[in-house]
């Protein structure tokens, strides 16, 4: 009978343990349901060129044991564009016991635009010669910068025009906006008399509904042994449509005793 009593006195003495440790398990780590972040509601318009800071403006955490954490919040990482201009940014929080809660928010950049290409000069080689355009390539972006390490080229595209080929080059941002031009590329027989015709730039971005005047990039013409020619003798072929974006060719020619001088601008409309 005594060895039946103290079983029973210690069972009771391990459920009452057990209980005061599932009291204690429970008040600490079941305490609340972790941190919380609030945003205002609504799109965030942001900048592209704006800290963190801005990111964060308005921004608040509550823990309820820890109180107002909202200077803890974090930028956990913005996405991929999923519109034009608008991506999702991820703001983080952790409470004194490493519980941690998330939050999403929209932003738009209100300054956005996709990257764009420079060249550093005509893309115009000796028929002859070996063809590298990639030292001549340029891409910028508002986000990420000088971004022409990323430039992928295709290889030439023969035209209708014997002399004209045609190259595509496409480029990627950091958030996931991709860029693609095809540019033309002149190669030439050697021709000691062709005329020379020389450009502001071989490419123009032009936004929709921006006037243009192809006279305008156009710069010299040099003949060899004839005088000084005035640039008006020029030919100008142009389709350029400013009000529909698009890629456009202006093509700038001038004959000299059965020499073809020519000059080709891009345009790009957007």
């Amino acid at each position: 009978m005594k060895t039946v009593k103290q079983t029973v006195i210690i069972l009771l003495i391990v459920l009452l343990v057990a209980n005061i440790g599932s009291y204690f398990y429970l008040g600490l780590s079941d305490r609340s349901d972790g941190p919380k972040i609030s945003c205002p509601e609504g799109v965030l318009d942001v900048h592209t060129t704006d800290s963190e800071s801005v990111l964060l403006q308005g921004v608040t955490a509550k823990d309820d044991q820890d109180g107002d954490i909202s200077n803890q919040v974090i930028i956990g990482g913005i996405s991929k564009l999923i519109s034009s201009n608008t991506a999702k940014v991820t703001y983080l929080v952790f409470d004194s016991d490493d519980n941690m809660a998330s939050h999403v928010r929209y932003i738009r950049y209100v300054d956005y635009h996709r990257p764009s290409f420079r060249i550093s000069q005509p893309l115009v080689f000796s028929a002859t010669e070996e063809i590298s355009v990639m030292p001549y390539l340029q891409a910028y972006d508002v986000l990420d910068g000088d971004i022409s390490e990323r430039i992928r080229v295709s290889t030439l595209e023969a035209s209708s025009n014997t002399e004209v080929y045609y190259v595509s080059i496409q480029v990627a941002n950091s958030v996931g906006d991709r860029a693609w031009l095809k540019l033309p590329v002149l190669l030439l027989e050697s021709d000691p008399m062709r005329p020379v015709i020389t450009l502001s730039t071989s490419l123009a971005y032009l936004n929709k509904g921006d006037e243009f005047n192809a006279k305008e990039y156009l710069m010299d013409l040099e003949v060899p042994g004839a005088p000084d020619l005035d640039e008006s003798v020029v030919e100008i072929s142009s389709d350029v449509d400013t009000s529909a974006e698009d890629v456009y060719y202006v093509y700038y020619t001038y004959t000299n005793n059965g020499s073809l001088g020519t000059a080709i601008l891009t345009v790009v409309v957007q």
